[in-house]
């Protein structure tokens, strides 16, 4: 069967509908499977743009698919329009409390009904419901006197909470700018878009069963939001493990917590990210755009459950990956923790599957701290000489070297098969590394000064390396070190080369505390302030030289290029 072909089997009902059909008789509801309401500033944007000055209130919607409920005949679920129908319900909620800021209590009452109305055992309840109820949503934008105080909680309950504000500030600026001065016609304008927003037309595609609402659910794309793997895959997981109990869901709330996890770093984490890294360390190279196709034909009923567990672990052995400033590191990991937040300065994406497998297999007590230092800290030399520093371009070919040490070394099932994948990994890595005269000039060249910052956080690595490697103690603060300008940068030259007064042969770490005495003393008297108990570590270049002018910052540059390339940096 092709990927965007239904079952044949599958009963497809198209019926065209006006909003108020769809609300009036019948209870929404967003199914579990659905990724939580996401729509941002842009989508919103563009939304109100369309409906904002439309005369003729009747507007095509786009379709919407649904399923009904096998036990309450006028609950439906929504498998694709979540997320128009929710913004459809949060402008409906802002015109209500707009025509009650009014005086127009009947038409604003008349609204909420279709917000808030009556089941046949007549018990109140909301329209629009989400599975598992959405608390914030409820209290805070549906009822009918809303709750402000309420606070957001998690990416959704946010999303929604901007949504609201967004539309409740468009309206409340549209109606001043125009209607300022008559109030009769501005409440006449926002009966309109009531209209507007009650006459919206759908095509209602309406399926038997929640069967076939998972399998149409991996071929939609919601309006301005494309279905990404994460989505595709969680939709799958539901599809095998069905929730037994009521408020006990095994994939909604694993799927929570790995999301979560993944947002609650200091650096933006893309779940598709994620998973990519996830799939390249254990199974094979393939693109982001077939990775579901790739997940979906190995995960089947009987391994769905270990599967989803596996992957709940690997997120949180990822976010001390990509962001280890944000985890809790015993002081025997110190090393280990820089590494990582040397390649997280670095940005080389294509690492992360390498990497996690490494952690995986050291958290999993397969290898050694010793090993996992040495392994993280080879592809942190690789990467600063390859990416960082030369800017090589990695491709398809540095991507499949990485996915696939990172396979093997999750092969392994002791210490002693690592070693293997060790030397691999070296042997891998010396093949693409850049020789010493590749490696000198880009570094001699790395600027920094008050007009040029950009590439501040990695001189702050470099300087902390040659700092380290020139006896500066681990117990010292690096945080409370400062850049330094031995040439100061009003009497240097800005050359762009590697006689520039920001070059990395113009720089050196000094405490803070001594900063300001330093000022524009001449060279000679700066060295005598330069010392240990000022945490100032001179290289043998610095130590011998008498005089400080453009050709021994070039000079110094080429000096420490070759300690880098040698001995710091060594593969």
């Amino acid at each position: 069967m092709k990927q965007n072909e239904a079952p044949k089997s599958m009963k497809v009902t198209p019926v065209s509908k006006t909003l108020s059909e769809v609300l009036r008789g019948n209870f929404l509801k967003v199914p579990r499977f659905q990724r939580p309401y996401d729509w941002d500033r842009d989508n919103l944007t563009e939304f109100w743009n369309d409906i904002r000055d439309r005369g003729d209130p009747e507007y095509f919607m786009g379709s919407i698919v649904v399923f009904g409920d096998q036990k309450e005949k006028n609950l439906i679920s929504l498998v694709d329009g979540q997320q128009r129908i929710t913004t459809i319900t949060i402008l409906l909620a802002v015109l209500r409390d707009a025509l009650e800021e009014r005086g127009e209590s009947g038409p604003s009452a008349a609204l909420h009904e279709l917000i808030e109305t009556r089941d046949l055992d007549n018990k109140s309840r909301y329209t629009l419901e989400h599975d598992p109820a959405d608390k914030y949503f409820q209290y805070a934008i549906q009822s009918r006197l809303p709750d402000k105080k309420v606070s957001p909680v998690g990416v959704q309950q946010q999303n929604l909470q901007m949504a609201f504000r967004f539309l409740e500030s468009s309206v409340k600026d549209h109606v001043k700018k125009n209607f300022s001065d008559n109030p009769s016609k501005a409440v006449a304008y926002l009966k309109h878009l009531r209209d507007c927003l009650l006459q919206m037309h759908f095509i209602s595609i309406e399926l038997d069963n929640e069967d076939d609402a998972y399998l149409i659910f991996e071929t939609l794309n919601t309006r301005g939001k494309d279905l990404r793997t994460s989505d595709l895959l969680k939709n799958h997981f539901m599809r095998l493990l069905p929730a037994k109990t009521k408020g006990h869901d095994v994939v909604k709330d694993a799927w929570s917590e790995i999301v979560e996890k993944l947002n609650s770093s200091t650096y933006t984490v893309d779940t598709d990210s994620f998973l990519l890294h996830y799939w390249l360390s254990r199974e094979s190279s393939v693109s982001k755009a077939s990775l579901f196709v790739h997940y979906k034909n190995e995960i089947k009923k009987t391994n769905a459950k270990s599967w989803l567990e596996d992957l709940r672990m690997a997120s949180k052995t990822y976010i001390r990956c990509i962001s280890p400033s944000d985890g809790t590191w015993a002081k025997e990991e110190r090393d280990l923790r820089e590494s990582l937040q040397a390649l997280r300065i670095f940005g080389v994406a294509q690492a992360a599957p390498l990497m996690l497998a490494v952690m995986t297999q050291y958290e999993r007590k397969t290898i050694s701290l010793k090993s996992t230092k040495a392994s993280i800290g080879m592809i942190e030399n690789f990467a600063f000489q390859f990416n960082a520093l030369t800017q090589s371009r990695g491709g398809g070919g540095v991507a499949n070297m990485y996915a696939r040490l990172a396979q093997n070394t999750m092969e392994c099932t002791n210490a002693q098969e690592f070693v293997a994948v060790f030397k691999d990994m070296r042997a891998k890595f010396s093949e693409r590394v850049p020789d010493e005269t590749e490696f000198t000039l880009p570094f001699s060249r790395i600027i920094f000064r008050n007009t040029y910052t950009r590439d501040r956080a990695l001189v702050r690595y470099i300087l902390t390396k040659l700092a380290k490697h020139y006896g500066l103690p681990e117990e010292v603060d690096i945080g409370a070190l400062t850049i330094e300008h031995i040439l100061p940068q009003e009497q240097g030259t800005e050359t762009d080369d590697e006689s520039d007064v920001g070059a990395i042969g113009n720089l050196i770490f000094v405490n803070e505390s001594i900063n300001g005495e330093l000022g524009n003393k001449s060279f000679l008297e700066k060295k005598k302030i330069f010392s240990s108990k000022h945490n100032v570590y001179m290289d043998e270049f610095l130590k011998d030289a008498t005089d400080w002018t453009d050709d021994q910052i070039s000079d110094r540059g080429i000096e420490l290029a070759k300690v880098g390339y040698n001995k710091i940096w060594h593969i």
